[in-house]
């Protein structure tokens, strides 16, 4: 979400959508506020050997950022207490996210200044500390929402470029080597089993081309979120994950649209709609929900209103649940 007040953006999820809110993410406040800082925060409180400060190209295993983490502690109970606030008696889903261990490992170099990609140990070792982190954050969501069904999200969008060996170097002129997709998957299920051990529903959002649907499912993700604007991969993997249960989460408002002008129902519910028609759905399936097709962080407070809005609005057309306005 955009800005650095919680509570102005808080206002916003709950208005907009508070049958299904989610903990807010403000990058704007700086180092700590962004999806890594924010996760390695976590890590740290569970293995220190993953403690991380900050360098001119992003996160490095380091002792040096205490502070920095300290700060990205606090804020993400900031966030916390102000959901609880307005929130606590919820007896619905809510969604907090941290990033997935392939993506984590893409983005954190180790001291010698490389990605931890290029130790599989250590990718494996930093996956099992995730696990135990989101661990305590389930339990700490859980406290704060005891009615509430917590879903925890998984954000993986460096997979595709990690399974096909396109991350780069500290160099730049060359890419560490792909991951196979066995060993993903065994990563993958090594942090969403213990969500599931924890009590909540773990998914996984890859919003970027060619994101593996069915290796997210096979891994056990209870639900898949991916964009609806990118080629999804060959084959029937979200007719069938829907069949299988698992929820869908498709991202349908194009977020570099609103960036513009006010995207029209029409524009966004085309690709929902397309997708429908392509997957043999006659009605919108119940455990299918509209997403943003990315983060909102870099819009202004009244766009971001509007992108959440259109997600429900559209949803609630698609569903017939308000036939009057699909001309609008």
């Amino acid at each position: 979400m955009p800005g650095t007040d919680p509570r102005e953006s808080t206002a916003i999820v709950v208005g907009e959508m508070g049958s299904f809110p989610h903990v807010v993410e403000l990058p704007e406040r700086g180092p700590g506020a962004d999806p890594v800082g924010r996760t390695a925060c976590l890590l740290a409180d569970v293995d220190r050997s993953f403690e991380v400060e900050t360098t001119v190209t992003g996160w490095r295993v380091g002792h040096g950022g205490q502070a920095i983490l300290r700060r990205a502690r606090a804020w993400m109970s900031q966030d916390l207490e102000v959901l609880e606030e307005s929130m606590g008696a919820h007896r619905g889903p809510i969604k907090i996210q941290v990033m997935g261990p392939l993506t984590l490992a893409a983005r954190i170099e180790d001291p010698a200044g490389e990605s931890l990609l290029r130790d599989r140990g250590a990718v494996g070792e930093l996956a099992g500390a995730i696990a135990s982190a989101v661990t305590d954050l389930i339990a700490r969501m859980r406290r704060g929402f005891p009615n509430a069904e917590v879903v925890l999200q998984f954000s993986e969008p460096d997979l595709p470029a990690v399974l096909a060996g396109q991350v780069r170097t500290s160099s730049g002129r060359l890419t560490y080597r792909s991951l196979e997709p066995p060993i993903v998957q065994g990563l993958l299920r090594t942090v969403l089993d213990a969500t599931t051990t924890a009590g909540a529903l773990g998914g996984v959002r890859c919003a970027r081309p060619q994101a593996p649907i069915q290796l997210f499912i096979d891994a056990g993700a209870r639900f898949v979120s991916v964009n609806l604007d990118h080629d999804l991969p060959p084959g029937d993997s979200l007719p069938k994950a829907w069949e299988d249960g698992v929820g869908l989460l498709l991202g349908c408002v194009p977020i570099q649209s609103l960036e513009q002008h006010v995207v029209g129902d029409r524009e966004v519910s085309s690709m929902l709609r397309t997708f429908m028609d392509k997957s043999g759905f006659g009605d919108v399936p119940e455990n299918v929900a509209l997403t943003p097709s990315g983060g909102l962080a870099h819009l202004d407070p009244a766009r971001a209103r509007i992108a959440i809005e259109r997600c429900v609005r559209v949803g609630s057309i698609a569903r017939d649940e308000h036939p009057e306005v699909v001309g609008g």
